[in-house]
């Protein structure tokens, strides 16, 4: 489907205002179940022609639950002789980077996370956890929200899709802080409204509610 040739496109596309849900050629057909969510669509211009390598961002929409404290970015390290892993797994439980590996002294270890896979890439929007473990067994972990950050980019056809493991809808707890990760101001859980943000010389933003076991379809005309 995704061969579609430009012509046809265009022709499908013509005359679709922004954020419009014309019928158009997507991959997965919108009768077809899925699992979770998703939300996917095309980025054309006012003459209808694709837009290649748009960077699509993910922001989260929140709802307050409570004030407990989240568990601290501040492992102990009980015994010398162990061996330490510290991981960042993402929703699906995928390694996306090691931390630290190897022995380390008897204390506190407080490790954080610069959001960055072991390539030092950016990971996308989602929630992560960062592990720590001594010889294999599981001692404590924490959770890294990570908001408007790109997750996925347009292909030749203008093609976008935004997937379940970026939309962690009615994840709790979402700890939250003030400016500069300084001062925690809560615990939320993730609603189904989610932002979509084209990176371009103008960013473009739309709200997009989002329904569970459905793909969501939003269009974007530049």
């Amino acid at each position: 489907m995704r061969a579609l040739s430009l012509g046809v496109l265009l022709v499908v596309l013509s005359g679709c205002a922004l954020g419009c849900q014309r019928e158009l050629p997507y991959q997965t057909s919108p009768e077809q179940p899925i699992v979770g969510y998703r939300i996917e669509g095309y980025v054309i211009d006012h003459l209808g022609v694709p837009l290649k390598g748009v960077r699509v961002g993910v922001w989260y929409d929140y709802e307050f639950v409570d004030t407990l404290r989240p568990p601290s970015s501040t492992f102990f390290v009980d015994d010398s002789t162990k061996n330490v892993l510290v991981r960042v797994l993402d929703h699906n439980q995928k390694v996306r980077a090691i931390l630290l590996e190897g022995h380390s002294p008897v204390g506190p270890l407080e490790v954080e996370w610069g959001k960055r896979d072991s390539y030092g890439n950016l990971v996308p929007s989602g929630v992560y956890t960062v592990d720590f473990s001594q010889n294999g067994v599981h001692k404590a972990s924490y959770t890294v929200l990570v908001d408007g950050a790109v997750t996925t980019v347009t292909d030749s056809l203008g093609y976008y899709a935004i997937l379940d493991e970026n939309l962690p809808i009615g994840f709790y707890p979402a700890p939250r802080y003030s400016s500069y990760d300084s001062q925690f101001t809560g615990n939320y859980s993730i609603t189904s409204s989610i932002t979509l943000e084209l990176y371009l010389d103008i960013h473009r933003g739309t709200s997009v509610p989002v329904t569970k076991d459905q793909i969501t379809r939003h269009d974007f005309v530049i």
